[in-house]
């Protein structure tokens, strides 16, 4: 979670001037977001193969509570659904599509407990419909109702040493109803990549059994959210602060089967696509997959401005053929 550390780059910068955050305002509670399109000549003119950009959008909205979005879902055809560390949820027509989008407290009365409300993944059940979460500040995995109250939470135990600042960062509820979660952190000396686990479910459905493994990504970049495949290969986000005043970020969508996780070893993921060059660099947290009714996926994009006049809360929708996909490698049995 980049909040903490970005405030403590600037402090020790610019210490004596105005940090450069939105200013204190009164509570507002307007429910109106405003959706604008933004241009993509840059993006046309720079190789996303397999992907292809089709839209970009600046949100925002005056709500006190409207930003810092680190997780998306696709709850319904023509919608998307946002948490942020806030505690927040956004529920988000589709751009294009009809709708009145509206904001919500997502924990109630828990929202007043930071460590509880600073979402940073989400994931919505294939199987059952229900919306998991990962609370950073905790390092919890959280069951959502459908009334978006906490009806579980669990802990496992491979978590408690996890960082409250760069801990859960991204996890995957999969169709065979294991879990993924991945840190923010690296993982222990004597490996470059990330702490993981592979959960199995328990009878119940509820997580069970973890695994540790190491998510090796694009050196430098750190994993911020992951999303299923229909082949059951995983789309994984990685972010890379590269400047940090102002905040200038870099973002790479890689590649990784789970079926190639084994415990204790590392987790190789295969690099797609770099969003640099494009003019939509932002810090991207969210991601989602929707179907498509010709075979084809939506891939969409949401960023955490942290609060920064300098940063944007952007939106990006790209489409990709899973046939143009790099080919699947040799299998190997997953764990669990």
């Amino acid at each position: 979670m980049f909040r903490r550390f970005l405030l403590f780059l600037l402090v020790l910068a610019l210490a004596g001037t105005v940090w450069l955050r939105d200013p204190p305002h009164s509570h507002n509670p307007s429910q109106a977001v405003t959706v604008t399109a933004l241009p993509l000549a840059g993006a046309a003119a720079v190789n996303l193969a397999p992907f292809r950009i089709t839209g970009a959008w600046q949100l925002s909205s005056a709500n006190s509570n409207f930003g810092g979005y680190s997780a998306l879902v696709v709850p319904a055809r023509g919608w998307l659904r946002a948490y942020s560390d806030l505690g927040q949820r956004l529920e988000l027509p589709q751009p294009g599509q009809p709708g009145q989008p509206f904001q919500a407290g997502l924990f109630g009365p828990e929202a007043h407990a930071k460590s509880m409300r600073d979402v940073e993944a989400a994931s919505r059940d294939p199987l059952t419909g229900e919306t998991w979460l990962t609370a950073e500040g905790a390092n919890v995995l959280l069951r959502l109702d459908s009334r978006a109250r906490v009806a579980a939470r669990f802990k496992p135990r491979e978590m408690r040493q996890w960082s409250v600042n760069s801990g859960a960062e991204a996890m995957l509820r999969r169709r065979d109803g294991s879990f993924l979660v991945l840190a923010e952190a690296y993982a222990r000396l004597g490996w470059t990549g990330h702490e993981a686990l592979h959960i199995a479910p328990a009878t119940d459905g509820s997580p069970g059994v973890a695994e540790r493994f190491v998510f090796e990504g694009p050196a430098g970049f750190r994993p911020t959210d992951m999303a299923e495949l229909p082949d059951g290969r995983v789309l994984i986000l990685t972010r890379r602060l590269r400047w940090p005043m102002p905040p200038r970020f870099g973002t790479w969508l890689v590649l990784a089967d789970p079926r190639e996780i084994m415990p204790g070893q590392s987790w190789q993921s295969t690099p797609l696509v770099s969003l640099d060059g494009t003019g939509l660099e932002e810090n991207y947290e969210g991601l989602a997959i929707e179907p498509l009714v010709d075979g084809r996926l939506a891939v969409w994009l949401i960023s955490d401005s942290n609060g920064a006049v300098t940063q944007r809360t952007l939106l990006l929708r790209l489409e990709l053929d899973p046939a143009d996909l790099p080919a699947t490698r040799a299998k190997q049995k997953a764990p669990g």
